[in-house]
């Protein structure tokens, strides 16, 4: 081969990789395709006897969600939110019995955002008098008496902004619409969010992560890090029982309960609790079937 053919077979090649690498350039500095890509659907395990497959979302306007609290040693709380700058005060019901009978408790206050009950006799809540000042109050005796709560430990809902919740640390928000919030620690929450979206804090709500979703989701209860409940609109059911126990990424469906709305879910060592249309409903098989107690 002449020298004059292997200068022209190098100035070939030369060319050719000038065109390979002004390639790769364009190709690295185009703009990528979004990363946000929004994930439709509950993922119930195959465990569930529910087929893997989307949900299909339910268009509907979340209402503000009511508190509940259980003790090991079956007392419950449970109150409606109520408004505290117009003519529809909060209810406060007490049980002992699990939910069995329930009686009304009077604290004063016309809208309740948050309760905890610690055993039979040790109650906390927080919530807002008639002018819409927040409050917190407790009770040693059941529910009999109330006073001033000196502690500061209790998140609660924002009484004004639903896209803020009231932390130990103060206001922090979640990104989003809160529809429930699920005190885990003095540090650590949940909220469902009216997008079907479940965030998580695990530092007094400085910072806030997107934990998994759940369409349609009314109201959810985090008992640990992990392990949290929910009711949610799902294949007809107006107030369907959801069980995770990996931080909301994934949700096993379980029983039905018939009515609307659903209102709240809690649980404690031996079964979960909800209330649906003004009704308690109790399951002692990990949510798969409902009664009333």
């Amino acid at each position: 081969m002449s020298k004059s053919t292997v200068r022209a077979f190098i100035v070939l090649a030369v060319v050719l990789d000038c065109f390979l690498i002004i390639g790769v350039i364009h190709h690295v500095n185009r703009t990528p395709p979004p990363s946000d890509i929004t994930v439709t659907g509950a993922k119930p395990s195959e465990t569930a006897g529910v087929p893997d497959k989307q949900q299909t979302k339910d268009n509907f306007k979340p209402a503000k969600a009511a508190s509940m609290s259980l003790s090991n040693d079956q007392a419950l709380l449970f109150a409606t939110r109520g408004k505290c700058d117009a003519d529809q005060p909060g209810k406060l019901l007490v049980s002992t019995d699990g939910g069995s009978s329930t009686s009304a408790v009077d604290t004063g206050l016309k809208e309740i955002l948050a309760v905890d009950v610690v055993t039979r006799s040790e109650l906390h809540v927080v919530g807002a008098d008639g002018s819409c000042a927040v409050k917190k109050l407790t009770s040693s005796d059941g529910g009999d008496t109330w006073t001033p709560d000196t502690s500061d430990a209790l998140w609660y809902p924002d009484a004004k902004d639903p896209k803020t919740v009231i932390s130990p640390n103060g206001p922090s928000q979640p990104g989003c619409t809160v529809t429930s919030l699920s005190q885990v620690g003095n540090d650590f929450a949940r909220v469902s969010c009216s997008d079907g979206s479940i965030r998580g804090t695990g530092n007094g709500g400085d910072k806030w992560l997107k934990l998994g979703r759940l369409d349609n989701v009314r109201v959810a209860s985090f008992t640990t890090f992990n392990a949290g409940y929910a009711l949610a609109v799902y294949q007809g059911c107006a107030a369907r029982e959801f069980t995770t126990r990996d931080g909301g990424r994934s949700w096993a469906a379980g029983g039905c309960i018939t009515g609307e709305p659903a209102e709240a879910i809690a649980a404690n060592d031996t079964g979960l609790f909800a209330v649906v249309k003004c009704d308690f409903y109790a399951s002692y098989n990990s949510g798969l079937k409902w009664a009333q107690p």
